[in-house]
């Protein structure tokens, strides 16, 4: 997932973001077309509004409109001080769930056409994964491509097509309901290996 927004360099071979190296991009302007939420959701030291804007010139509209696009907007308004609401240092006045819903909120501030979702359910409730669950939805709706790293089959219903690594390497790759259906015969094989 790094390597895919430019926090790190590979060591072979390019990323390519429309047929571009992603390394020739300078990197301010990658904001606008890439949104991240990374698997350790770190906020900082600021307000609500100010996290989900990174930290940038305030656009209470936009602001509002990642919210609302990540489905934030009402645990956001229901805090102590709504959008003005202090996150505390690394968001430690915020739960977990409610600092990867506002990390989702910042991922999508400015409509970036590439989102990156590192573990994205990982520290939320029911509540918390229905709202990612529809956001994912309306991504694949408008058009943008969402690439989703994660260990839990709930948010397999929401992709095109999934990529299995094993080890560093690519072990199968397809549309989402051939990937399924083959993981499962596997599966049935072992467990039938492991009953005889």
């Amino acid at each position: 997932a790094r390597l895919l927004t430019g926090i790190w360099s590979p060591t072979i071979g390019t990323i390519r973001l429309d047929g571009t190296d992603l390394s020739t991009w300078p990197r301010r302007e990658l904001g606008p077309w890439i949104g991240y939420v990374p698997q350790d959701v770190e906020l900082f030291d600021g307000t609500v509004a100010d996290n989900i804007c990174r930290l940038g010139e305030p656009d209470g509209d936009a602001v509002l409109a990642a919210a609302r696009r990540a489905n934030a907007h009402e645990m956001i308004v229901q805090l102590p001080q709504g959008y003005d609401t202090p996150v505390g240092e690394h968001g430690s006045r915020l739960s977990p769930g409610q600092r990867q819903r506002v990390a989702l909120a910042r991922a999508l501030y400015g409509n970036p056409q590439l989102v990156i979702l590192d573990e994205p359910n990982s520290n939320l409730d029911g509540g918390g994964e229905i709202a990612l669950a529809q956001a994912m939805s309306a991504l694949r709706e408008d058009g943008v491509t969402s690439i989703v790293v994660t260990h839990r089959p709930s948010l397999i219903a929401h992709v095109d097509k999934i990529l299995v690594l094993a080890a560093g390497r690519v072990q199968k790759f397809g549309p989402a309901s051939e990937v399924m259906k083959e993981m499962q015969r596997q599966a049935q094989v072992i467990v039938g290996q492991k009953a005889a």
